[in-house]
C-alpha cells in the first residue's frame, strides 16, 4: 500500500531540459518496498516523467532533489534523520518555484496546514489510488507547461504581474485569498507572497484588507446598502466581524462613517 506523500513541482531553467522533454521525479520513502511500488506502478514515461532517483530518509532526499534540479519529488511525511516536511522546506529554498501536493493519512490536520505554509497546491488524504496520482501528475505537468510559456515570453514591463494581481483582487473582492490569486496566477502561493511583498512593499493580505475597506468607504458614501449587505458584498463572515476590522482600521464603525460623511455633504 502506498504511504502519504508529497508531489513537488519545480519550473525546468534552460539548458536543464532531458533529452525527450521528460520532467524528473525523485521517490522518498523510508520503506523500499513502497518507494519501488510507487516507481513500477504507474507508467511515468507515458505522463512525460523520468524517475531519476528513489531514496529512503528526507536527508538523501533533499541531495537528489537539488543534485537532479528534479520538478516532481514523491515524498512520504515520516522518514528517519530528516522527515518530508522539513525536507520539503529544505528544498524550498533552493527550488522557490516547486509547486506542492501533498497526501496525507493522518487525522492530525497540522500536518495539512504545515503544508499550505510551504505553498503545497492540494491535498489528497490515504487511501490514494493510483487514478488520482495519475491525475495529479497530469495536472501539474499542464502547469509546469504553462509557467515555461510565460517565462519565455519577453516581458518588458515587470510591474505586468503585479497589475494582473491587483485586478484579480478587485474583481474577486467577496472571494479572493492567496490561494485563490496563486491559482489564477499560476504561482506557488508562497512564492506569489513573497513577490508580491517585494515588488509593493505590502503584504499582499493586508493589500486585500486595504482594498476591501475602500470598497467599503465607497458603497457607504455613495449607496443605501445595509452594512450586513456590504459586508457580504467584501467577503466577510458577518457584519459583525466587518464592523470589527472597520474600526479596528477606521477608528468608527461602518455606521459612524456613513453618518460622519452624510453630514458634511449637507454642509
Amino acid at each position: 500500500m502506498w504511504k502519504s506523500g508529497f508531489l513537488i513541482y519545480s519550473v525546468r531553467r534552460d539548458g536543464d531540459s532531458l533529452g525527450d522533454n521528460m520532467y524528473r521525479m525523485v521517490i522518498a520513502d523510508d520503506e523500499e518496498i513502497v518507494r519501488n511500488g510507487i516507481r513500477e506502478a504507474i507508467d511515468w514515461q507515458s505522463l512525460g516523467i523520468t524517475v531519476t532517483g528513489c531514496v529512503g530518509d528526507g536527508e538523501a532526499l533533499c541531495r537528489e532533489a537539488v543534485a537532479t534540479r528534479a520538478d516532481i519529488a514523491m515524498v512520504d511525511i515520516r522518514m528517519p534523520i530528516l522527515d518530508g516536511l522539513a525536507a520539503i522546506e529544505r528544498i524550498r529554498k533552493e527550488l522557490p518555484g516547486c509547486e506542492c501536493i501533498i497526501f496525507t493519512a493522518y487525522e492530525d490536520f497540522s500536518y495539512a496546514r504545515k503544508a499550505l505554509e510551504l505553498g503545497v497546491m492540494a491535498y489528497i488524504t490515504k487511501p490514494v489510488l493510483k487514478e488520482e496520482v495519475i491525475e495529479k501528475a497530469q495536472l501539474a505537468v499542464r502547469r509546469l507547461k504553462k509557467r515555461e510559456q510565460a517565462a519565455r515570453q519577453d516581458v518588458p514591463d515587470e510591474a505586468a504581474p503585479i497589475s494582473r494581481i491587483k485586478r484579480y483582487v478587485m474583481s474577486h473582492l467577496s472571494t479572493v485569498s492567496l490561494l485563490s490569486a496563486a491559482d489564477h496566477m499560476q504561482m506557488n502561493p508562497a512564492y506569489l507572497s513573497r513577490y508580491f511583498k517585494e515588488k509593493t512593499g505590502e503584504n499582499f493580505v493586508d493589500y486585500c484588507k486595504t482594498v476591501k475597506l475602500e470598497k467599503a468607504c465607497q458603497l457607504l458614501r455613495e449607496t443605501s446598502m445595509k452594512i450586513y449587505e456590504i459586508a457580504n458584498e467584501l467577503g466577510y463572515t458577518n457584519a459583525q466581524h466587518f464592523s470589527t476590522v472597520f474600526r479596528e482600521n477606521k477608528g468608527i464603525t461602518p455606521l459612524e462613517y456613513r453618518q460622519s460623511r452624510g453630514k458634511e455633504q449637507k454642509r
